[in-house]
């Protein structure tokens, strides 16, 4: 089992026909918590995102679909929080908690957040930020320049910890939204100095990475960026774990391949069946069984518990 260490700003809410708001110290709406994906703040006006807070920026709990970075000046000017930052948020408090009460039982994952795609879509929005990919190469550069800077202090932050395993984002830096050679241009170098530099700081310590959709295109490229893990290899991407399994083979471990659909759609014994078919295509070595995204918020706990079943009965056929 693992736990990974997301961290939620402390918001003021409101809820109002089954739609919580967070509102601000005026008590004035700013915008809507998406219950469903993430709990992410849909901020009404892009004023409200204080790029320039570094309390703001070391959390990712806010979006705008209005650019609030316009240019290279603007990105000069992301803050970038360090580990005090995340003393006052009581960060290691919270952490220290859950590591002494569950640190036997299950692995605790230290989350970096994003340093690519998803971080620079909370500034410029996701259509936006797509165009830019063509038409304004060096702002996105800039952009994701603080990215792996934030994700490299809070690396560093959870490995001074004692956690040992990473958790790198990019749910939107995939090839169902971009193609492999815009990943290749933008995403690869600036994730592979996130994990070079993790790695120096901590030879040991594994990173993982978070990305949905299809990644079948650049799988070697995640190898050679240096994940020690792929995830969450996502069905509804279109391809199987079969698929990455004879692209990549052993050189690094794989998690995931159960869809998230069928969480909630399916039935514990369909999810079974699913679970088992996605160890005997990864051939067992190097495997972590998991859904291919996240478990869905109204998932039956039946359906979870088949999962559990799956790995047991196939770990005892070993």
């Amino acid at each position: 089992m693992r736990l990974d260490s997301f961290i939620f700003f402390p918001r003021k809410t409101l809820k109002k026909d089954d739609v919580v708001y967070e509102i601000n110290s005026k008590g004035q709406k700013i915008g809507v918590i998406d219950l469903q994906g993430g709990l992410c703040t849909k901020l009404f006006d892009k004023k409200y995102l204080d790029f320039k807070n570094p309390v703001m920026m070391a959390c990712s709990n806010w979006l705008t679909s209005d650019p609030v970075i316009n240019n290279i000046e603007d990105a000069r000017n992301i803050a970038v929080p360090d580990k005090n930052v995340f003393e006052d948020l009581g960060w290691g408090k919270n952490q220290k908690t859950i590591i002494q009460e569950f640190g036997n039982d299950m692995e605790i994952i230290g989350d970096c957040d994003s340093a690519t795609m998803s971080y620079y879509i909370r500034f410029r929005g996701l259509e936006r930020a797509l165009f830019d990919l063509i038409e304004n190469p060096e702002l996105v550069h800039a952009v994701m320049e603080k990215g792996v800077q934030t994700s490299i202090v809070k690396g560093k932050y959870w490995l001074d910890m004692g956690i040992e395993v990473l958790r790198l984002n990019d749910s939107t830096g995939n090839m169902t939204i971009m193609s492999p050679a815009h990943w290749r241009e933008f995403v690869y170098p600036h994730i592979k100095i996130v994990c070079d530099e993790l790695h120096r700081y901590k030879k040991d310590c594994l990173i993982y990475c978070h990305i949905c959709g299809n990644i079948l295109p650049i799988a070697e490229d995640l190898v050679n960026a240096g994940f020690d893990c792929i995830a969450p290899l996502d069905p509804m991407g279109g391809f199987t774990v079969n698929d990455i399994k004879n692209k990549v083979g052993n050189a690094v471990s794989l998690m995931g391949g159960v869809s998230t659909i069928s969480l909630l759609q399916n039935n514990p014994h369909q999810i079974r069946k699913e679970a088992a078919e996605c160890i005997k295509q990864s051939q067992i070595y190097g495997f972590i069984l998991g859904t291919g995204c996240v478990v869905p918020r109204d998932c039956p706990q039946e359906n979870i518990q088949s999962l559990v079943d799956a790995s047991i009965e196939s770990s005892e056929r070993i």
